[in-house]
């Protein structure tokens, strides 16, 4: 079954979030993208606790996780020997019949020595042979919303010892099979996985609702439908998938313009002029993260990774695909060919070990240290800790900005509260907003929700468009909007090292902020919830060194809306916004699309505009284009 990208009304982000989250991916777009956190999410946790894997309760629940801005996603797989197919429910499906939804009877007795034949761990060069069995008979029945289990009838069968698989109805009116302490569609596997991922990334193409995304994909072998709780059996290496059944080259045939593979990296790393620096495009990416090679024969890298800017709105990529557990069952998988797809267990992602006190603080394992400020002591790349204990809401919350604040993005491997998304989307809405490392609760607000909240004269309140960093109790170092006009000390970024800080020493309005920093530093932004935590504690520690306390109500940082409400810039004030425009702009949705539909679309423009020129002379606005050429258009408002 294809699944299709429907996100619950609930889980899409409304004005105020989408702000949040293209600000705050726009913030760190820079940054290479392994040391930008995510939250992360274990999808067995979150949507099939309850063992129920229907086609529409799961293509909401992955589709709410996306929408709730859940940059890793953890699936796991099972290897259906019988079917060969790799299947989301822990237990191989009986022989489908046209892979129907409906339910079946099969003759247990015939079926258990085909699962037992093609389970079989025996040598691999032997002919796989097995009675023939009674094939699925199709069962008659009308969509129904009903919950409890309905018994088929076994076919007619000339085996005395014919058994029913029990089926229940699911919510949407599918069958599913009722397999030990599971409920299972037929058609709920990797194809459905794919589909989903291929409808959100096409209704997600456009520069602001565009994200990264991260599959770890988990490996099982199935365990048999005739004994649904035992152990799965060891493949044959014979019937595992080879060539283009392989999982990363199902990806690649099926979303070849979307999928950064291992090989597309190694490519990139070689010749860094002709990938992330080609056409003048060098500030794409923050080099001071990874060590570069200028070599006689071009420059180079072995350890650097692209940044969103780069990756995700010039060369248009939006997924990753990595490993993770591996069952000693797949072992005989062909990992090297599907080498060139997926990244290694621990290539992308690296888990990292924390301890953490009753309130949610992190104790030890943070990577904030004031005495080291360079990458290669400090290095956080892929870090991320799973949460496996069902805390209160507010120890969560508290729990998963301390995690990004120091560097480790939060993996949710615990269903919260009992519930799956299904049943109580805003816990785990809650976990990934509590992700976000820059901007303080409510925050950005615009000029006019603080007239209409403060009913202040619009005099007064017309240049709310600046950003600061306020240490005072209430904030603890996040950031909050404020006039551009204030005086303000400003944050400085010395020798363009991400957690070397320093401050101006002396106040200045938000305009004359990036002529304020001292010899060799230069007015910046922080990028990542680890660069906020050292400037943060640069404040605090200069405050103890007898700084006037004033440095606690706010410092600016390069961070502006001056250009158009709601759009959040850095490069100083006269930083331009790079999208212009009506968010509901059809324009908007031609810029992430492949190099060969891009020229399409630009043939066919040209023709429109040469046909309507005086009519776009008329109606004629403004645009402007960002560093690597495209037009962006749409602001959220």
């Amino acid at each position: 079954m294809s699944l299709q990208y429907t996100p619950s009304p609930g889980a899409v982000s409304d004005a105020h979030w989408t702000a949040v989250f293209l600000s705050t991916r726009d913030a760190g777009a820079r940054v290479p993208i392994d040391f930008i956190t995510h939250p992360g999410v274990h999808l067995t946790q979150a949507c099939f606790s309850h063992g129920i894997y229907d086609d529409i309760p799961a293509q909401t629940c992955i589709s709410d996780l996306l929408a709730s801005n859940f940059g890793r996603i953890v699936v796991d797989l099972y290897w259906d020997n019988i079917n060969r197919q790799f299947n989301l429910c822990p237990v191989e499906l009986p022989p489908l019949a046209g892979n129907s939804t409906a339910g079946y009877s099969v003759d247990f007795s015939e079926l258990s020595s085909i699962t037992a034949t093609t389970s079989s761990a025996a040598d691999p060069t032997v002919p796989l042979t097995a009675p023939t069995a009674q094939p699925l008979v199709k069962r008659q029945s009308g969509v129904s919303n009903a919950t409890t289990p309905v018994t088929t009838t076994p076919p007619i069968s000339s085996s005395a010892s014919a058994a029913p698989i029990p089926t229940t109805t699911g919510v949407s009116g599918t069958e599913l099979l009722e397999l030990g302490p599971y409920k299972c569609s037929l058609d709920l596997n990797l194809d459905s996985i794919i589909s989903l991922y291929g409808d959100y990334f096409e209704q997600t193409s456009d520069t602001i609702s565009a994200y990264l995304q991260y599959l770890t994909l988990n490996l099982h072998a199935a365990s048999p439908f005739t004994a649904p709780s035992d152990a799965a059996n060891t493949p044959m290496q014979a019937r595992l998938p080879h060539g283009n059944s392989l999982i990363g080259a199902q990806f690649q045939n099926n979303l070849p313009e979307t999928l950064y593979t291992p090989d597309q990296l190694q490519d990139d790393r070689e010749d860094l002029k002709k990938s992330w620096f080609r056409n003048n495009f060098a500030s794409s990416t923050d080099t001071n993260y990874f060590t570069v090679d200028h070599g006689s024969d071009g420059t180079s890298t072995q350890d650097g990774w692209p940044g969103e800017t780069w990756i995700l709105l010039n060369s248009h990529r939006r997924l990753l695909l990595s490993w993770g557990k591996i069952d000693p069952q797949m072992s005989a998988y062909d990992f090297q060919t599907d080498a060139s797809n997926v990244f290694p267990s621990d290539y992308l992602e690296t888990k990292h070990k924390v301890s953490v006190n009753d309130e949610g603080d992190v104790v030890s394992g943070c990577f904030y240290d004031p005495e080291v400020t360079k990458i290669g002591a400090q290095n956080s790349s892929g870090a991320y800790t799973a949460i496996t204990e069902n805390y209160s809401s507010q120890i969560l919350q508290h729990l998963v900005q301390n995690l990004t604040a120091c560097g480790i993005s939060p993996m949710l491997n615990v269903t919260l509260g009992t519930s799956t998304v299904q049943d109580n989307l805003d816990l785990y809405q809650q976990f990934a907003r509590s992700t976000v490392f820059g901007w303080a609760s409510g925050e950005p607000r615009n000029a006019s929700q603080i007239r209409a909240n403060q009913k202040r004269a619009n005099d007064e309140e017309k240049n709310y468009a600046c950003a600061v960093l306020d240490s005072t109790s209430g904030y603890m170092g996040r950031w909050r909007v404020e006039q551009c006009q204030k005086q303000h000390r400003v944050a400085c970024r010395i020798a363009d090292e991400p957690y070397a800080w320093r401050l101006s020493t002396f106040e200045v309005d938000y305009e004359s902020a990036p002529d304020s920093c001292p010899e060799s530093t230069t007015f910046a932004l922080p990028r990542t919830g680890l660069e906020n935590t050292y400037l943060y504690r640069k404040i605090m520690n200069d405050l103890r060194s007898g700084v006037d306390d004033s440095i606690l109500s706010g410092i600016w940082i390069d961070f502006n809306s001056l250009d158009q409400t709601d759009c959040w810039v850095s490069g100083g004030p006269n930083a331009s916004c790079p999208y212009t425009g009506s968010e509901d702009s059809e324009d908007q949705r031609q810029v992430l699309i492949p190099t060969i539909a891009a020229l399409i679309v630009l043939i066919l423009t040209v023709l429109t505009l040469l046909v309507k020129c005086n009519e776009n002379r008329r109606k004629s606005r403004t645009r402007r284009r960002g560093d690597d050429g495209w037009e962006y258009e749409g602001v959220p408002s």
